[in-house]
């Protein structure tokens, strides 16, 4: 591998390139499964992209299913109940992470670490599928990203934070 290489595609196919074992640090900020559809601005250099954050089953990779149906069959039982706690499509958003936080616990060192940005709406499930791959005593930090700005209604308390959660491979190190 290549030092301070950055790749652009979907990291699950990626991953199943890379060696195990062989990374650092792992920064992952996915799409939060917000039920909108963003469009770059007219006049930006990507005028005319889009990309829709809705999840359904058919963006959960089937190819490599099996690893989770076999490997982690608590798990399969957790985002099973998933669709019926919350809904179908977070059933769906949370199975396509748990496929590729699989393969970022497999390629991270033993001395690595990772960071995953998520927003409050997915975090407590994204938490436990964390702590069951790389183990709750390799969880580091909860951490808050605070920003600013305007409250999008008077009636409730404005979205005001996201989550990064913070894990190292092995707690030892």
């Amino acid at each position: 591998i290549k030092e301070n290489l950055i790749y652009t595609s979907d990291c699950l196919y990626v991953m199943y390139g890379l060696n195990s074992e062989s990374i650092d640090l792992i920064y992952l900020d996915p799409p939060f499964n917000s039920k909108k559809l963003f469009k770059a601005p007219v006049g930006s250099k990507a005028a005319g992209a889009s990309f829709e954050d809705m999840w359904s089953w058919d963006d959960v990779d089937e190819q490599h299913l099996e690893e989770l149906v076999e490997g982690y069959p608590f798990l399969v039982q957790f985002i099973q109940s998933i669709g019926k706690l919350h809904s179908e499509s977070m059933k769906a958003y949370i199975t396509y992470m748990a496929q590729r936080i699989i393969q970022m616990h497999r390629i991270l060192k033993k001395t690595g670490s990772i960071y995953l940005h998520c927003d409050p709406t997915a975090s407590h499930y994204l938490k436990i599928i964390m702590d069951r791959i790389f183990g709750k005593k390799n969880f580091q930090n909860e951490i808050s990203w605070c920003y600013t700005g305007p409250r999008k209604s008077p009636k409730k308390f404005g979205r005001k934070h996201d989550i990064i959660l913070f894990y190292s491979k092995d707690n030892e190190n």
